[in-house]
């Protein structure tokens, strides 16, 4: 095969695999109650004020975009009732100053809170259902990511990265897989985790996968390597 028709198809087939990572199923890209990229900013006596002050807000910010999308039109409650409509916030990007908090941040809404406030069912919790910030998240909610790791992902064919990425995903400890460079035997990816760190190379060992947690960067792929 022509060394250009072999750079080609080596092209194309980075492409597909890129396409499996940042092509996320509608459900978690058009879930109400998990808000993305919502700008936290404010400016306080101190940073601690102002990280505080900032996640105030956009919670508020995050709950008229979930309002809003479910068909809502109304402000955003007192703060104590809010604070038992956030599940979590998930700090995705900061910078701080002696005085001033910049960041954004995903917000997550507790199902059975947000039924009970709005009065009708929402994405599974039901009105006059658990109280307010007595339950978790409903089985269908997707879960944010509560820490990151990066990993090389050792790939070696179209398929076996699909298959990698899919027990990595099923494996009930990663809920994101953040490719930051890829090449047709490697991939170096930020894998977000839901559970702590010795708990996921747990679960992603039970998928049947090799993983070195040993150092700052992991090592994966698929067993039998």
């Amino acid at each position: 095969m022509p060394a250009r028709m072999r750079a080609a198809l080596r092209r194309g087939l980075l492409g597909l695999m890129l396409t499996g990572v940042f092509c996320l199923p509608l459900a978690a890209q058009d879930n109400p109650l998990v808000q993305r990229g919502v700008p936290a900013e404010a400016t306080a006596a101190n940073a601690v004020a102002a990280r505080e002050l900032a996640q105030a807000s956009a919670a508020r910010i995050a709950f008229q975009r979930m309002a809003e999308a479910l068909g809502e039109s109304r402000s955003a409650p007192p703060a104590s009732q809010l604070d038992s409509m956030v599940a979590a916030i998930i700090i995705e990007e900061e910078r701080t100053t002696a005085t001033r908090y910049i960041g954004r941040v995903t917000v997550q809404f507790s199902p059975g809170a947000v039924s009970a406030a709005l009065g009708r069912s929402v994405g599974g919790g039901m009105a006059g259902g658990p109280a307010p910030g007595t339950g978790g998240l409903a089985l269908n909610i997707p879960m944010a990511a509560t820490s990151t790791i990066e990993a090389e992902a050792v790939l070696g064919s179209l398929p076996a990265w699909l298959e990698l990425r899919r027990r990595m995903m099923q494996s009930g400890s990663v809920v994101s897989v953040e490719v930051l460079a890829m090449n047709m035997d490697t991939a170096r990816v930020r894998l977000g985790l839901r559970s702590l760190p010795v708990e996921a190379a747990s679960s992603l060992s039970a998928m049947g996968l090799f993983v070195d947690s040993g150092g700052p960067v992991w090592q994966v792929g698929l067993g039998g390597r």
